[in-house]
Order: structure tokens, then C-alpha cells, then sequence
């Protein structure tokens, strides 16, 4: 019978990676700290000092871009301080009401030309006489403006 005896000289582990890697290790450290406090390398704070000045510029600058940009928001809200004061404080949240003034007018402008035309061209491409195709144009013409009529006011 072979017994193995648990002493020390059994129990060694492999040491060789972890030497390796604290060589490594303390080289790296060694490297920045030559480049932190090396004359030759230049002074960190120095390079702090340039890095803090590049900031602060760059900070100045973006501060006057900002004024800059809220002096231009400020010129152009008071071009709409008669309308803002014409509104209510709080405006309808039932209905959106979004066709106003001379929009309206140019719909139903061009509205009635194209009922004009589509009059005109089913009235000439009807196969019956123009004074009984009118009437059933008109017709169609008032079924189709009642239909539309009623989307929009479904939609507005």
C-alpha cells in the first residue's frame, strides 16, 4: 500500500502565471508613473491646466450660443404676443379647429371648379340629351358635396 503523505511538499501549486502577471502588472504601474512624474514627459498638471482652460473656452462659448439662440426665441415671441393674448387660457380639447380664414375660401374655390368640371365632362360623355344629364350631374354633384360634407364634419 502506497500512502501519499499530505505534507507541504504535495501541496504546491503551480506558481509561474501569477509571477508573470504581477511582473506585468508592476511594469505597467512603474511606466505611469515615469509618464506622471518624469520632467522629460511633461507635468500632468500642466496637461490638467490646458485640458481645465479648453473646457472653460468651450463652456464660454456654448453659454453665448445659448444667449444668443434664447435673445432670437425672445424677438420672435413678441411677434405673437396679440395672438397669444386673443386666445384663451385654455383652448377646447373637444374639437381641433384648424381650417380658418382664407383656407376655408380657397377649399371651397377650388371645391366648386372641380364640381364645374366633373359637371361639365359627365354632361358631355352622357349618352342622353345635356338638358336631362344636368339634372342627374347636379344630383351627383350634391350627393357627393353632402357625403364630404359630412366627413368633415366628422373629422373636424
Amino acid at each position: 500500500m502506497n500512502h501519499k503523505k499530505h505534507d507541504a511538499f504535495n501541496r504546491r501549486m503551480p506558481t509561474d502565471p501569477d509571477i508573470t502577471r504581477l511582473q506585468a502588472t508592476i511594469t505597467d504601474l512603474i511606466a505611469i508613473g515615469d509618464s506622471m512624474y518624469d520632467p522629460t514627459m511633461g507635468s500632468v498638471t500642466a496637461d490638467v491646466m490646458i485640458r481645465n482652460k479648453e473646457l472653460s473656452d468651450k463652456k464660454t462659448k456654448i453659454d453665448n450660443e445659448i444667449k444668443e439662440q434664447e435673445a432670437i426665441i425672445n424677438r420672435s415671441n413678441r411677434d405673437f404676443t396679440d395672438v397669444r393674448d386673443e386666445l384663451p387660457e385654455t383652448l377646447p380639447n373637444k374639437s381641433l379647429h384648424f381650417i380658418e380664414d382664407y383656407t376655408l375660401v380657397i377649399l371651397c374655390i377650388s371645391y366648386f371648379f372641380m364640381i364645374v368640371v366633373a359637371l361639365h365632362i359627365y354632361v358631355m360623355h352622357s349618352t342622353e340629351q345635356w338638358t336631362s344629364s344636368l339634372p342627374w350631374g347636379l344630383f351627383y354633384s350634391f350627393m357627393l358635396t353632402l357625403i364630404s360634407g359630412m366627413i368633415l364634419y366628422y373629422i373636424a
